[in-house]
């Protein structure tokens, strides 16, 4: 009967091992007798273990013989809040794991707005990782996937685990608690997400980040869907919940959901619900916008360019299809012939006389000189000019 009732304790044990068990708190291996030195001597230190981890700044690491025990409190702790923190999980341990030598309680109150831990062993567990066993204690509440976009929102969780991660294990605080990280991140769908990590300090950064990355994945594979949850090992925690729990975010500012990821456009159709079609009629009139801004726009470079060309022509005397007559002073034109020089004269119209001019830049010209009296006005002349524009021939000087 006793074999049959060790191996019962041993496959729960295993169980406990693979799958975590339902509680803050944890015993597992061999026992000890109630009277033995053993448990004289994890008495003797559970009687200073509370005081001694407000004198050592909110972790503490003590022996005494073969027991071994460390504790902590939660960063930004209250004094008697810690105190009694630590005094609670230690009756849970003498309670309910009276007589093993292995145990530990990440344990917390909520209306001490405090949470702790306290860990036993026959070893010293001082700068060694703790994985195993994992607790948990998980919301018996699931996100309503008929209303919620359990897409988005898992992007957004994983973006503010992520952030969380980076929190508690980038050593930038002089606190001897240097392993924390707490995150208030509003979601598309829930106004407030509250996260919390945090690992012993006696273990490095990179056996921080591993023990909170196995409890996330432990919480994902085993209970998405679930309003929240907590996975403790012996040397880290990690919770989350749609509440702030611990008096952790106090003075923390809520951060924004990550950006919305972009949804192509072929998954966008295949959504067949409420959402989906909020989706499309967000959709379609966001490309109509773009069509009538793309043709507002070219409107405006035309009307532009037109503008430009009657600038143009209002500064050079545009005579048509944006060919314009040049205008030069009079001293320039009197200069190039000679003050109208008889010799330079080269023909006689009905109107003027023609003559050769040679510009400073050495480029010869016409001018036609209008006859005093003459009766040709300026529109005339004008179209006199824009006929000879579009004549082409070798001996026609322009």
């Amino acid at each position: 009967m006793k074999d049959i009732a060790t191996i019962f304790l041993s496959i729960s044990l295993l169980f406990q091992t693979l799958n975590g068990v339902k509680a803050g708190f944890l015993c597992v291996d061999d026992t000890f007798l109630a009277n033995s030195s053993y448990g004289q001597n994890r008495d003797s230190l559970f009687s200073s273990l509370a005081s001694q981890v407000i004198t050592n700044r909110g972790f503490y690491n003590a022996s005494l013989n073969s027991v071994h025990a460390v504790a902590l409190c939660r960063r930004g702790y209250e004094r008697q809040a810690c105190i009694n923190c630590v005094e609670k999980a230690i009756r849970v341990i003498k309670t309910s794991c009276s007589d093993r030598m292995k145990s530990f309680d990440w344990d917390n109150d909520d209306a001490d707005q405090v949470s702790c831990l306290v860990r036993t062993t026959n070893y010293s567990t001082f700068g060694k990782l703790g994985l195993g066993p994992a607790t948990r204690d998980i919301s018996p509440l699931d996100i309503d996937s008929s209303t919620k976009n359990m897409t988005l929102f898992r992007q957004e969780w994983e973006e503010t685990v992520n952030r969380t991660l980076e929190a508690a294990t980038v050593n930038t605080s002089v606190s001897v608690l240097k392993y924390y990280g707490v995150v208030n991140a509003e979601f598309v769908e829930f106004p407030n997400v509250y996260m919390m990590m945090q690992c012993t300090p006696d273990i490095t950064s990179g056996e921080c980040k591993r023990c909170l990355e196995e409890c996330v994945t432990y919480f994902r594979d085993m209970f998405w869907g679930k309003q929240g949850g907590t996975i403790c090992r012996p040397s880290c925690l990690f919770r989350w919940d749609l509440y702030a729990f611990y008096g952790a975010f106090a003075n923390i500012t809520r951060v924004p959901a990550p950006p919305r990821p972009f949804i192509p456009e072929a998954q966008a159709i295949s959504v067949t619900s409420l959402k989906g079609k909020n989706i499309a009629i967000v959709v379609v009139p966001s490309v109509l916008h773009l069509f009538v801004l793309l043709g507002l726009i070219r409107a405006y470079r035309q009307l532009k360019k037109s503008k430009d060309e009657t600038s143009v022509c209002a500064e050079e005397d545009c005579i048509s299809d944006s060919q314009f007559m040049l205008r030069f002073d009079l001293s320039m034109v009197l200069l190039a012939t000679g003050d109208f020089s008889p010799e330079n004269k080269i023909g006689q119209g009905g109107f003027g006389s023609v003559y050769k001019g040679i510009l400073p830049s050495g480029q010869e010209i016409a001018v036609k000189r209008l006859t005093r009296g003459s009766e040709q006005g300026e529109v005339e002349f004008r179209n006199e000019v824009l006929l000879l524009t579009r004549l082409q021939h070798r001996n026609l000087l322009m």
